[in-house]
């Protein structure tokens, strides 16, 4: 097949220029870019099919630097779909969310359907599974032995994110085993470093830790540049707190720079504002000049994580192209890839058992879920340590206030509701509760088989009853999305690949997270997007200052577990 577009607008990101010409395109490849092609020369030798270019611009695919399939709750393909119409053509992917669930098998799953798709990805081998060991439990931790199936046998590019920085820093035994042999190899070690700086970041550079995506100020990814780090901009559905202008205005313009969205971004974000395109969008709404930015999600990935051949719109080339409106908003035309206009759905893979049925953990017993008091209080009041949600971000804060006890029950004021995080694992998993505050008092519970990093059962309301209740559908459904009123299911958004992901098109999946949000809203909850506080806040044990974990209440700042009440 060849293709000729003609009278576009051309992106060049190798001269920094917007220039006017047609595009050639033969065998996958850019054999001819041009002021004017002659179409009758063409026809010569075969039919291309024509583009009319004019009014549009010509982009390299798209590259997110840094992402996760499984926060999208899509399955690969699904996934798949949502970024290639958007003009994401590749990506780099860390699959620690199926290797939680599954070990290294997980991971295979995902790359098996992902093959049947046009995207294409980069896979990096999980080294932190789970996130935060000691502190939290998944279905087994990862030692170099899983990471050496995952790049010897599974061929993934490098190792990802080593998201554990205090035991990278300590050098732990086993994952400085796992960091030795990612640079014997020579292979690319991507980081999750927040706020490690000084000496510290030193030694986290030094166990060869080469990109950071987790920087809170623009100060700290200066730091983090000047050391030779590639520092990854994130943007998606999140508010981010480093100003990209302001950090680009004082790094310069610089291959070390790269644009992910770290899989921070809703599906129905995806639907409606797109993938790497509305990162794009948002940087340039800051003040990023467009051809600056594109570089972010183009060239700079590309030559960065080993695609030689992408990134470029030029004669010799792959051509994986897109073609936008404008350099505004970005919103896609037309997508190409491997020199062929993308196909619209991809094939989903059919799973076995040890996929569709991976949560183990017994239903709980009505009661299981309290609130520890301190020992003899019945009545009075406790200090209670509470997870405060910043919404619309990553970040928790540990709040502290005096609450009644009454009858040996603790009595929650009207803006708090009761967290649990459950061990899925295991029959007789484990049970961490706390207190969480600023997102509402939502009428029942709402619960989900998404609790980062672990996959681990979560779930938050005003009654312990119904919290146990909305547990117990997602375990019975093995794995979904679940509102509990009154004693009585409202809402299922079944997640059955992994117990975390659904293969159903992006706009059916929207339209039933759409559904379950509206109810969650109209009858309490004050939340931005419920599913991404519960999936990528409250029981995170890697971003400060709180989480709530399988094990207990975690300050996250001092490694410690603590409890919810305590006498005062």
């Amino acid at each position: 097949m060849s293709l000729l577009i003609k009278h576009a607008a051309i992106v060049d990101v190798l001269e920094n220029e917007i220039k006017t010409g047609d595009i050639y395109i033969r065998n996958g490849r850019f054999e001819k870019i041009a002021d004017s092609i002659d179409i009758a020369e063409i026809e010569e030798k075969e039919h291309p099919t024509v583009i009319n270019g004019e009014g549009l611009t010509a982009l390299p695919g798209l590259i997110d630097a840094h992402t996760h399939v499984e926060l999208s709750m899509l399955s690969s393909a699904s996934f798949a779909e949502a970024l290639i119409q958007n003009g994401t053509t590749a990506a780099v992917l860390d699959p620690h969310d199926a290797v939680n669930v599954l070990g290294h098998k997980g991971a295979k799953y995902l790359m098996e359907e992902m093959k049947e798709t046009e995207l294409t990805p980069v896979w990096m081998a999980s080294p932190c599974v789970p996130s935060a060991p000691g502190y939290e439990d998944c279905y087994g931790q990862v030692m170099l032995s899983d990471v050496k199936v995952m790049v010897e046998e599974y061929g993934m590019y490098g190792i990802a994110e080593a998201m554990d920085y205090n035991r990278v820093i300590a050098k732990e035994a086993s994952l400085k085993e796992i960091l030795d042999y990612g640079k014997e190899k020579g292979l690319k070690i991507d980081g999750h470093a927040p706020g490690v700086l000084g000496t510290e970041l030193d030694s986290y550079i030094a166990a060869g830790v080469s990109s950071d995506h987790e920087s809170v100020t623009v100060e700290e990814m200066l730091e983090k540049f000047r050391k030779g780090m590639y520092v990854i901009i994130r943007r998606g559905s999140l508010k981010e707190p480093a100003g990209a202008k302001e950090f680009l205005n004082q790094a310069g313009d610089s291959d070390h720079i790269l644009l992910s969205t770290d899989g921070c971004i809703t599906a129905k974000d995806m639907a409606e504002h797109g993938h790497m395109n509305y990162a794009l969008a948002q940087i340039v709404e800051e003040g990023v000049e467009p051809i600056q930015a594109i570089k972010l999600a183009t060239v700079y990935p590309a030559a960065a994580y080993g695609l030689k051949d992408r990134g470029v719109i030029a004669e010799g080339y792959r051509a994986d192209m897109i073609l936008v409106k404008n350099l505004i908003d970005f919103k896609v035309q037309d997508v190409i890839v491997n020199g062929e206009i993308a196909r619209a759905s991809y094939p989903r893979m059919d799973y076995p058992q040890e996929v569709i049925h991976s949560i183990k953990r017994d239903c709980l017993k009505e009661g299981e879920l309290t609130i520890p008091l301190p020992e003899g209080c019945i009545d009075g009041e406790v200090k209670v340590n509470i997870v405060k949600i910043v919404d619309g971000t990553l970040e928790t804060i540990h709040e502290e206030r005096k609450l009644p006890v009454k009858d040996g029950v603790l009595i929650l004021e009207d803006d708090l509701m009761y967290c649990a995080v459950v061990d899925r694992y295991r029959k007789d998993g484990s049970v961490g509760i706390g207190i969480i505050s600023r997102a509402g008092a939502l009428q029942g519970a709402f619960a989900g088989s998404v609790g980062q990093d672990t996959q681990n059962l979560i779930a938050f309301g005003t009654s312990l009853s119904d919290m146990t209740m909305a547990f117990n559908q997602v375990i019975k459904k093995q794995g979904g999305l679940s509102y509990v009123r009154d004693g009585e299911a409202k809402q299922f958004v079944g997640l059955p690949v992994l117990g975390i992901l659904s293969q159903k098109t992006m706009g059916e999946f929207v339209e039933e997270t759409d559904t379950l949000l509206a109810d969650l809203r109209e009858h309490g909850c004050i939340l931005k997007n419920p599913i991404l506080t519960m999936s990528l806040q409250i029981s995170l044990a890697v971003i400060p200052e709180m989480a709530i974990t399988n094990r207990g209440l975690l300050d996250i700042v001092n490694n410690r577990f603590i409890s919810v009440c305590e006498l005062i």
